[in-house]
């Protein structure tokens, strides 16, 4: 099995590395279909959105308590501290906007990569019990292997550090004399899709 870790190839993975997978939930049976670049990239840019107000609101939580705190402990400099939770604010706002578009450049820069040995757009694709499913045909899980391994470092806040994590963006299912690619983002449900073929094929 050939592995690439952002980008660059890797001899194997360590035990460690293993554990910072993160993946989504177990989910036996997953349907979607190949997207057009255009809807991938609405995709992306709404789970983005999403992921950074999460961010937002629990930046907002603990600056809220901070500003209450600080009233209450100096309240003859509570317009000071409100002008500066206000500036902090508007701040957070920039900042995250920016980040915004940086990870959208950065996704459709990448965006021929990504359409690499995928199939026709519009193409479905199905999981279950039994196998994966493309197009019209079949294949059992017994009779598949992970070729390639595409993976994605980044880290998730965790209190006062942050937690390092590993992220499976694409993977080359060989099937016989046929391969398969198989990519998180341009594929409806892909995350789940991508995440659950490789919990099913990935080595013992």
């Amino acid at each position: 099995m050939r592995i690439l870790i952002d980008n660059k190839p890797v001899d194997g993975l360590t035990p460690k590395q293993e554990k910072t997978f993160f993946l989504s939930k177990v989910q036996e049976a997953v349907k979607g279909r190949i997207l057009t670049p255009a809807e991938a990239t609405q995709v992306y840019i709404r789970q983005t959105k999403q992921w950074f107000m999460i961010a937002g609101v629990i930046g907002g939580v603990l600056m809220l308590a901070a500003i209450i705190g600080g009233i209450i402990g100096e309240p003859n400099s509570a317009a000071f501290i409100i002008l500066f939770a206000l500036m902090m604010v508007g701040a957070v706002a920039l900042i995250l906007t920016l980040g915004l578009r940086y990870r959208v450049k950065v996704f459709t820069r990448r965006m021929a990569h990504r359409l690499e040995g995928l199939m026709p757009v519009g193409t479905v694709l199905a999981i279950d019990g039994v196998g994966l499913s493309v197009g019209t045909e079949t294949f059992a899980w017994p009779t598949l292997a992970i070729d390639t391994l595409e993976l994605s470092t980044g880290s998730l806040p965790s209190g006062d550090t942050s937690t390092d994590i590993m992220i499976v963006e694409r993977l080359a299912v060989a099937a016989g004399p046929k391969t398969f690619t198989l990519d998180r983002a341009m594929i409806e449900n892909g995350m789940l899709l991508v995440d659950n073929v490789w919990r099913r094929l990935r080595p013992a």
